[in-house]
């Protein structure tokens, strides 16, 4: 049986502990909510949705892109079914790919999507390495 010295002690550790992983928690939203912030402010991120902007007001690549979507759709599921795509899928396919790629505004998108996606990617290892470097401290730091 407990002693009630070593249960109110339990019972204020306990507490004292998720207290501080609640505080912790809310830190971590905190935080995560300031980098998106500031992540909506890099260039790349603009660039991007500047791109995306254009694509849309693009009515013959939207048009494309839709048709390109919808055909890919059907092809797969086709193979998901065990049927072969025929040449004129294929052939229709490879055509509409074609003349999406070599539209300014696509080939914008694609470029923008691929800076924005290497930003995300070092920020990504920031946060890995934060991780790390939290890992061998262990000291709570509040802000």
């Amino acid at each position: 049986m407990k002693s009630p010295r070593f249960a109110a002690t339990s019972v204020r550790l306990r507490t004292t502990f998720e207290t501080v992983e609640m505080d912790t928690r809310e830190r971590i939203f905190e935080k995560a909510t300031e980098l998106g912030r500031v992540i909506a402010q890099a260039r790349e991120y603009a660039y991007l949705q500047s791109a995306h902007r254009e694509i849309a007001n693009d009515r013959e690549a939207t048009e494309l892109l839709n048709r390109l979507r919808d055909l890919q759709e059907a092809l797969l599921d086709q193979v998901a079914q065990g049927q072969e795509p025929n040449a004129e899928q294929e052939q229709e396919y490879a055509d509409l790919q074609e003349k999406i790629q070599t539209r300014s505004g696509y080939q914008a998108l694609i470029s923008s999507q691929a800076n924005f996606d290497k930003l995300m990617e070092k920020v990504h290892r920031a946060i890995g390495e934060g991780i790390r470097k939290g890992e061998e401290s262990r000291i709570i730091i509040s802000s």
